[in-house]
């Protein structure tokens, strides 16, 4: 790390008054990876700051001496080397005066205090609506509260609540476990009209629970809890207690337990939750059951625990890392690094400790804000499905908020920085070049293009073997996994009814013929209409001919054939429809994938440059592609009329209705070429990549764009 310069031209402002730390100031001492650190505490504002020992050195030592360049150089004797720069300490000067926490022998010194506190609260105001969609809105102050009734529920924290919190965490998990089928199926409907309200109530009542898990840990180890409020997260209110007391506590492993108190709880909530839910029946405790499960174990990870975002995670980390304000620290080891070598400013201070430090640093900072930007546009993506003008509204917002404001900070940083003093015109001539550079990229250089697709590998060919005739299996001719021709018999089944039907009608045509013989001669024209019904009676006679036939069951294609269990079913009277087993190919496979229309017009457009299919669990190997096909599927206008004649193919899976497409859509088929150590199977998942003619990134992106916006929106 670079060390600051010793003297500092602002020197002359602050040499000869006489500062001291105000009445009400405490330090604490703590300790941070091996090293000894010091945190201000300011019990009026109740806020926190955390000095290194050089600095806290320099305040003692501001007790002992007449003017700031008295201590300064008494610091100086005392440690050469660890003093701190004339620099350093009009920085820390003017932080401890911002906030209000130094006292001096000037004339309006009182007057200054209060209006330094006014600032400072004027500064918190300005910062909460700066930030609008996390804006909190003090109520309460709830220390009383949990100090009267910490006696009730502090048993709790301590051996005997890890015990109770174990058994309720294995007792949630094998709940869930052992009706994983039923818990998977239940999700469809957490989105539902009719659960929303409940799923929100749920929330609420969670994250109440959750911010007194806060602050009752916090009680517990002697810290305070000066207020409790509303957090609007995206102008959804949720509660919040400041329990900011905890980064006084000498202990790391106390600062963390703090930090987690809100997941202890939930994940509590959320065991004692598994538990009704998977022995209750359908209802509302049933349902508010399965949302507690959801909110307080997904929504946990996702958010809290989550250390890329300024929650319970990214709070845990900091201190296990020792690393206090690490967000503001990767922030500021980002910006070293671009004065360092993109600008190439003298004396830049890295506030890193080491080189790998630095490079963890920034790249947290780095995945941080690509997770809050992927979060947030998830988020909007979910909202504005449900909420369309709200969606909108928010983009807006966050755009501002994400995209704007960023700018003007850094606009404003390049043209008033004092840092950039002799390297501003570099500075913002490399940006400018930067940015120029980034947008041609961006909207002109030909980048590599491809489109992917998830399909299942299917063999060709394939075909499923069904009972034409209902009727008794008697024998299954051939076993399961024999290699069989078109045409060989499979099955064979017996219908006696089917036998007495055709032996009835075997008896009516003989009838019929004597008494066409006799109508021949009494009376012609009776003959006409007998010999009108003797062809409805061949007509019949040929149709129960084919439903005999259809009792010995031939393999429809040449293939392996396949039914496992059918041997088990000898002698049960199977119904005219019954699937007995598939037929299928082992020597030719192909992916079937469903693509939109205006995809297809990409794909084969004669444009495409290679191939390749990936198998689900064998990705290493990439197969090649002999041959690629487009095959209309039905019309969305097609099927509904099918629907309405009630023609087979209108119904979904389990028979369910099946889900209307808003655009025609293709099955494209990608014909596999063979290749040893890969086993395909009839079934299998695979992704197909194809390789398509380079073009700007600005043009996959709008068109990407487009897609979701037609996909989701219809617009």
């Amino acid at each position: 790390m670079n060390r600051p310069p010793t003297f500092d031209e602002s020197w002359h402002r602050v040499e000869d008054r006489r500062v001291c730390l105000r009445p009400g100031v405490e330090i604490f001492p703590q300790r941070f990876r091996g090293m000894r650190w010091y945190v201000v505490q300011d019990s009026l504002g109740n806020r926190f700051f955390r000095i290194r020992p050089p600095a806290y050195r320099f305040i003692c030592e501001l007790e002992r001496s007449r003017t700031v360049g008295e201590a300064w150089e008494r610091s100086l004797k005392i440690a050469p080397e660890e003093a701190p720069g004339q620099g350093e300490v009009v920085q820390l000067l003017s932080q401890l005066h911002q906030a209000g926490l130094l006292r001096s022998d000037l004339e309006g010194d009182v007057a200054a205090l209060f209006e330094a506190q006014r600032k400072e609260q004027s500064r918190q105001v300005a910062t909460q609506w700066a930030n609008l969609f996390f804006l909190r809105i003090p109520l309460i102050n709830p220390d009383r509260f949990l100090q009267r009734t910490l006696p009730a529920v502090g048993w709790l924290i301590g051996k005997v609540g890890l015990v109770l919190w174990s058994a309720l965490l294995v007792l949630g998990v094998k709940a869930i476990v052992e009706n994983w089928g039923q818990f998977r199926a239940e999700s469809g409907g957490l989105l539902g009209a009719s659960n929303l309200p409940w799923l929100y109530a749920s929330i609420i009542v969670i994250k109440g629970l959750h911010e007194f898990g806060h602050g009752y840990f916090c009680r517990k180890f002697g810290g305070e809890v000066p207020q409790m409020g509303i957090m609007l997260l995206l102008f959804n209110p949720l509660p919040y207690v400041d329990a900011s007391s905890s980064w006084a506590f000498r202990e790391k492993g106390k600062r963390a337990l703090v930090g987690a108190a809100g997941m202890i709880v939930e994940v509590i909530l959320a065991s004692l939750a598994a538990i009704i839910w998977a022995n209750t029946g359908e209802g509302l405790v049933h349902a508010l059951a399965y949302n507690v499960i959801i909110i307080a174990s997904v929504g946990t990870l996702l958010f809290n625990l989550n250390p890329l975002l300024r929650f319970d995670g990214y709070h845990i980390l900091s201190d296990l890392l020792e690393v206090p304000n690490l967000q503001a620290r990767a922030s500021r080891t980002t910006l070293y690094l671009v004065e360092r070598y993109l600008f190439r400013v003298p004396n830049a201070v890295n506030p890193a400790e080491s080189r790998t430090e630095t490079f963890w640093l920034a790249f947290y900072f780095v995945a941080s804000f690509i997770y809050r930007i992927l979060l947030l546009a998830g988020i909007l993506l979910l909202v504005s499905k449900w909420f369309f003008i709200v969606g909108i509204l928010l983009a807006i917002g966050f755009s501002i908020l994400w995209l704007v404001m960023p700018v003007f900070k850094a606009i404003q940083y390049l043209l008033t920085s004092p840092r950039l003093e002799g390297r501003r015109q570099l500075a913002v001539g490399l940006c400018a070049i930067l940015l120029v550079t980034i947008i041609g990229v961006i909207a002109w250089v030909p980048l590599p293009s491809h489109f992917r697709a998830d399909g299942v590998i299917r063999s060709d060919p394939f075909a499923r073997v069904y009972a034409g005739s209902a009727g008794d299996l008697v024998e299954v001719m051939v076993p399961s996994g024999t290699m069989v021709t078109q045409g060989q018999p499979l099955v064979k089944m017996v219908s006696f009814d089917l036998d007495q039907e055709i032996e009835l009608l075997r008896l009516d045509l003989k009838r019929l013929q004597t008494m066409k013989r006799e109508a021949l001669e009494a009376d012609p024209v009776r003959r006409l209409s007998l010999e009108e019904y003797h062809q409805a009676l061949l007509v019949r006679q040929h149709k129960l001919a084919e439903q005999k036939e259809s009792l010995l069951v031939r393999a429809p294609v040449a293939g392996r054939w396949i039914s496992p269990e059918l041997a088990t079913v000898l002698g049960a009277t199977l119904q005219r429809g019954t699937e007995l087993g598939v037929v299928q190919g082992e020597g030719k496979f192909y992916m079937a994938a469903v693509v939109r229309q205006a995809e297809v017009a990409r794909l084969f457009g004669g444009n495409i440059r290679e191939t390749g299919v990936k198998v689900r669990g064998q990705e290493e190997r990439t197969l090649g592609v002999s041959d690629l096909q487009a095959i209309p599927a039905d019309h969305p206008a097609s099927r509904q009329d099918r629907q309405r004649q009630g023609g087979q193919g209108a119904g979904g899976a389990n028979g369910a209705p099946g889900a209307l497409s808003s655009e025609p859509f293709f099955e494209v088929r990608a014909f596999l070429v063979p290749q040893s150590g890969t086993i395909l199977v009839h079934g299998q998942q695979g992704v197909a990549r194809l390789d398509l003619p380079w073009e700007p990134l600005l043009s996959q992106w709008v068109r990407s764009l487009r897609q979701l916006f037609q996909r989701n929106y219809r617009v």
